[in-house]
C-alpha cells in the first residue's frame, strides 16, 4: 500500500520536531566587552600612574667645555647654572662669571639660607662621578685663575672637605664660595688619572655668601 504523499510529508514534519533540538549557547560578547573595557580602564589607570608618579630627571650640565689641567674634568663658565640662586643682580655678574662647574655635573637642588637677614647666603647642589681629589684640585686651580683668594680645605664633620675662597666684587663687597666635597654613593668605577682613590658619585655644593661689612 502506498502512502500518500500528504502523509509523507506530516510524517516528515512530526520526525524533525521530535528530534532534540540544539540549543544555541549564550553569546560571550557583552561579557567580553566589558572584560575588555575592564582592562582598558585598569591598564589605562596604571600607565597614568606610571607617569605621574615619575620623577624629573636631574638636569645635567653640558656646553663649550676647557680642559683643566691636572685633572680629568672639564670647566663650563657657571653664570648660567647659578642663576638659579641669582636674585634682583645678587650675586654680582663677575662674581657669577668668575666660577666653573665640571662638565658632566648634574644639578640636584638648591638652598636658601639668608632669610630674614641682610646678607646673601646660598647654595647650589650637585652630584658628579669623580673622586674627592679630583674635584678639589680641579676648584683650586680653577679659582686661583679666576683671581680668587684660597682660604684653605677644612674637613665636614660628617665626611668630606670644604675648599673656601674669597674674592673682591664690582658692588663693592667681598664675597667668599665654599666648595663642598660629600661622598653620595659607595666605589663604582677604576681610580682616575692615578690620583690612587676609587671613582665615586659625590656631592659637589656651591655656597655663595656675600662677607659681612666690618665697619
Amino acid at each position: 500500500m502506498t502512502t500518500p504523499p500528504d502523509l509523507e510529508l506530516q510524517g516528515a514534519d512530526e520526525l524533525k520536531s521530535a528530534r532534540p533540538g540544539r540549543t544555541r549557547p549564550p553569546s560571550l560578547r557583552p561579557a567580553l566587552v566589558v572584560l575588555a573595557c575592564a582592562a582598558v580602564v585598569t591598564f589605562g589607570g596604571f600607565a597614568v600612574a606610571l607617569v605621574g608618579s615619575g620623577q624629573p630627571a636631574p638636569a645635567t650640565v653640558s656646553g663649550l667645555a676647557t680642559p683643566v689641567p691636572g685633572v680629568s674634568l672639564s670647566a663650563i663658565d657657571a653664570s648660567g647654572v647659578l642663576q638659579r640662586i641669582s636674585s634682583g643682580g645678587t650675586p654680582p655678574p663677575d662674581i657669577l662669571a668668575a666660577l666653573v662647574v665640571p662638565n658632566g655635573a648634574r644639578i640636584m637642588g638648591t638652598t636658601t639660607q639668608d632669610a630674614d637677614v641682610d646678607q646673601y647666603d646660598r647654595a647650589i647642589k650637585l652630584q658628579i662621578s669623580t673622586t674627592s681629589g679630583q674635584l678639589l684640585e680641579f676648584y683650586r686651580t680653577e679659582l686661583k685663575r679666576a683671581r680668587w683668594s684660597l682660604l684653605g680645605t677644612y674637613p665636614l664633620p660628617n665626611a668630606g672637605s670644604e675648599l673656601l675662597a674669597q674674592r673682591a666684587a664690582s658692588d663693592g663687597y667681598e664675597w667668599e664660595v665654599g666648595v663642598l666635597v660629600t661622598p653620595v654613593n659607595p666605589a663604582i668605577s677604576p681610580a682616575l688619572a692615578g690620583d690612587g682613590q676609587t671613582s665615586a658619585v659625590m656631592g659637589l655644593t656651591l655656597r655663595l655668601f656675600e662677607v659681612p661689612d666690618a665697619s
